[in-house]
């Protein structure tokens, strides 16, 4: 192994055992170790949007033909106002470049999530019961705990009042026994999501550790 390849693991070595110290408690070591990563993030970040971004986008143009692409003008603009936000006395000279920059971005989030997320949610919830449209039993149950759970759920976060007739209370009754359903497919649901986040992070630490060991010829490469 080349000599520049055998620093670059040790330094990982180290690094991971000072992210590892944190086990022990708040240490010098583990918080050096974050100062590095955040500020390695940080540095890789700007170098990333400077070459992805930055120069194809805005340098490049504006210097091969600043006239074509006078608009280009405009955001380099925003960018530079936004530098006043390092000073405290000039702060406010980039309220309109932040201002845009959170309209934007709330828009952007906004837009995702109901054509993203809930958009797609709501129409996979609109499926046929008719067991005739599925091949099997399977996927006729499938379908018929999807309508199950997605009624239940919404039903467990209603909150009006039952009419006062029988109707009304038969109702209520029917919506409190469906909700308490819903409940249960919201708790299995966050189980899952639980699940699956600690299988991940275990994942992480598995892959550390196997780091560790090779690097300590235990297991070898």
């Amino acid at each position: 192994m080349p000599g520049l390849d055998v620093i670059q693991v040790w330094v990982a070595f180290v690094l991971t055992l000072m992210v590892f110290s944190f086990l022990l408690g708040d240490n010098p070591l583990y918080r050096l170790a974050e100062h590095i990563f955040v500020g390695t993030a940080a540095g890789y970040a700007v170098v990333v949007a400077y070459h992805s971004i930055l120069r194809p986008r805005l340098v490049r143009p504006l210097m091969d033909d600043p006239v074509v692409h006078w608009y280009l003008f405009i955001p380099l603009l925003l960018g530079l106002l936004l530098l006043g936000k390092g000073r405290r006395n000039s702060g406010w000279i980039g309220n309109t470049s932040m201002g845009l920059l959170f309209g934007v971005g709330a828009a952007l989030a906004i837009g995702g999530a109901l054509l993203g997320s809930l958009a797609p949610q709501v129409a996979a919830t609109w499926i046929s019961v008719n067991p005739e449209d599925y091949p099997d039993w399977a996927g006729f149950v499938n379908a018929l705990l999807v309508v199950i759970g997605t009624t239940g759920a919404f039903l467990y976060f209603y909150y009006g009042e039952p009419k006062g007739n029988k109707v009304g209370r038969v109702w209520a009754g029917f919506r409190r026994i469906w909700g308490k359903v819903g409940h249960w497919f919201i708790l299995a649901t966050l189980g899952a999501i639980f699940a699956n986040t600690i299988v991940a992070r275990l994942s992480l630490l598995v892959g550390r550790m196997r780091f560790l060991l090779d690097t300590l010829g235990i297991l070898g490469s």
